[in-house]
């Protein structure tokens, strides 16, 4: 029986998938796993491509995109292992990461979820491995620009933990979905993703919900990952509109009544701020104005994604 359980959701990630499960065996050798790649119906050659290439990895095909939460809670109910790692399609394992993942998991077992640390394809350090939840602090500074302009100050730039190098080991609000593990004993008392959350933020429902019950994520220096991020979105306005969502989804959930009209008015000055920006910009460069007209779609759809996924 496998120790471990590998959640891979695949939509017209052909071969990306193919290298991230490559770099699974390659990298894992005091695990016992097993992977599963459930494929939300992509367009690509994703099936019969892994199918070829991985005979043992179990595919279970969706016939619909179901998003993430949707497709990683079916292929996590068809696992039984006692962890159940998410690994995005678009990640690369680096240096027995998976196992050392595992190692700490052992070592601080009342943290329910643990996630090492996520780097671009240069190797150079991606800090969107884990973050901060939502707070009227860190989406007022979001919505003033402070957070980027002072992307290294843990004060301004708390919700991405901008002080942090990320060589160290530390407590977190949220660790990111690409790289997330999860004792099944926890995963079923939480009843999975909620699949409310179509794509984006559902990891961070699922860490919220689990520091309700006492726990508390970790994440460990040694394991370490390439993620490339969001390349299953063909534009930015696209990606902008579920992350948006997801996170109006998260205050709808979980803020306070008094807090909603609040942090949902921050996300939106965010957005007609960063327009504002765009629009200046242009004046002096004609390169901003792909990014202002994709900004533009994403501002005039604010009634679609401030209600949230509901």
């Amino acid at each position: 029986m496998s120790q471990l359980d590998i959640v891979l959701v695949s939509y017209n990630t052909a071969e990306y998938t193919k290298r991230a499960i490559q770099s699974i065996y390659d990298e894992t050798h005091a695990t016992k796993f097993k992977i599963i790649m459930v494929d939300n119906n992509s367009k690509d050659n994703s099936v019969e491509l892994i199918s070829n290439e991985f005979p043992e990895v179990e595919i279970i095909q969706t016939g619909a995109n179901l998003g993430f939460a949707g497709g990683v809670n079916i292929g996590a109910k068809a696992s039984d292992s006692g962890y159940v790692l998410l690994l995005n399609p678009d990640t690369v394992i680096l240096n027995k990461a998976i196992d050392k993942l595992m190692a700490f998991a052992h070592k601080t077992s009342k943290a329910g979820i643990w996630g090492g640390v996520t780097l671009n394809d240069d190797l150079s350090l991606n800090p969107n491995n884990a973050r901060a939840r939502l707070s009227t602090k860190t989406l007022l500074f979001s919505a003033l620009g402070l957070s980027k302009a002072f992307s290294k100050s843990c004060f301004f730039n708390h919700d991405n933990y901008g002080c942090w190098d990320r060589k160290s080991e530390r407590a977190v609000d949220v660790i990111t979905g690409c790289f997330f593990l999860t004792p099944r004993t926890l995963w079923e008392e939480l009843e999975g993703l909620d699949e409310t959350f179509f794509m984006y933020a559902e990891e961070a429902d699922y860490c919220i919900r689990a520091i309700n019950k006492g726990y508390q994520p970790r994440v460990t220096p040694d394991a370490r990952i390439i993620h490339h991020g969001g390349i299953s979105e063909v534009n930015l306005s696209g990606k902008m509109l579920k992350l948006l969502k997801g996170k109006a989804e998260l205050i709808n959930k979980h803020a306070n009544r008094w807090e909603k009209p609040i942090h949902k008015g921050l996300l939106l000055a965010h957005v007609f701020n960063k327009l504002i920006a765009l629009k200046v910009f242009s004046l002096i460069s004609s390169n901003k104005e792909t990014v202002l007209d994709e900004w533009r779609i994403v501002y005039q759809k604010r009634h679609e994604w401030l209600k949230g996924y509901r």
